[in-house]
């Protein structure tokens, strides 16, 4: 039996796991996410978020998608990974630890949970782009931000059907000859008053999800570029607001990212045998 807890940042939900003494190989925690994240027969989640020891930091945060992919970092995941790091007592209010994308910093305020991105390279970022879908040509950004992203603008988001978002997102995501490795999208719609209306399409989720930490933070950069937003961003997702703080440096070149939201502890259980992993 397997002990674990349900954790959601702004509805992006997920499935802790601690692994500190190495119990589970990456194999193991790969078919545990793709069979407990399953909504019907499964816990439910997005990604499972698998604790680790660190000889660098507080812990590791290991993020394996709800496909069994292993991903190299997740904004609202690891708000949600710090926020349980520190209700268990694992690490204090501020902590660091390890991920496939770098070293991560956070600071607790529960439910509140600041994650400290690091400083982002945008001179390697596209713009200025625009990028036609399924008969519709629309302006496009694309930026690493720890995972690949794209911003898809709209000026009609908030009216969008949700099937034809997830069709444009998939189309997208597979476009192998603009992003070999897959890609997150984000469709963004400008607000006004430094807010923007965002909704994702998760590359290892396979669907739209209602938050990506990551995406929040690549959409408000892409924002400041196109519109001149200034910081704060608030950026509001289906499932809530995460709120991207941007100190720029370089004369624009990179920028230091904060992104901020809620988390929440759902419930705490154990996984037993008939889950068949």
């Amino acid at each position: 039996m397997i002990p674990f807890t349900k954790v959601h940042g702004n509805g992006n939900d997920f499935i802790v796991i601690e692994n500190l003494e190495r119990r589970f190989s990456t194999e193991e925690l790969s078919r545990m996410a793709s069979t407990l994240c399953r909504r019907k027969t499964g816990i439910g989640g997005d990604g499972i978020l698998v604790v680790e020891p660190s000889q660098k930091a507080d812990l590791t945060m290991r993020i394996f998608n709800s496909d069994g992919s292993e991903g190299e970092m997740c904004g609202n995941g690891a708000r949600c990974f710090a926020r349980y790091a520190f209700e268990n007592r694992l690490a204090g209010e501020s902590m660091a630890f390890e991920t496939l994308a770098g070293l991560m910093r956070a600071q607790v305020k529960a439910p509140d949970v600041i994650l400290d991105m690091g400083t982002i390279d945008c001179s390697k970022g596209l713009f200025d782009e625009t990028v036609s879908l399924l008969g519709e040509t629309f302006p496009l950004a694309a930026l690493r931000v720890g995972v690949p992203h794209c911003a898809v603008f709209m000026d009609n988001l908030a009216v969008r059907n949700r099937n034809d978002l997830v069709l444009l997102g998939r189309t997208l995501r597979h476009d192998s000859l603009r992003f070999p490795q897959g890609v997150n999208v984000n469709f963004v719609q400008n607000l006004g008053e430094n807010k923007l209306l965002v909704t994702t399409y998760e590359r290892g989720v396979e669907d739209l999800t209602d938050s990506c930490g990551t995406g929040s933070t690549m959409s408000a950069i892409a924002a400041v570029k196109r519109w001149g937003l200034s910081s704060p961003v608030r950026v509001l997702n289906p499932g809530g607001v995460n709120t991207v703080h941007l100190e720029w440096v370089e004369d624009g070149r990179s920028c230091r990212a904060r992104l901020e939201g809620r988390t929440a502890l759902v419930a705490r259980g154990t996984v037993l045998e008939e889950a068949g992993l």
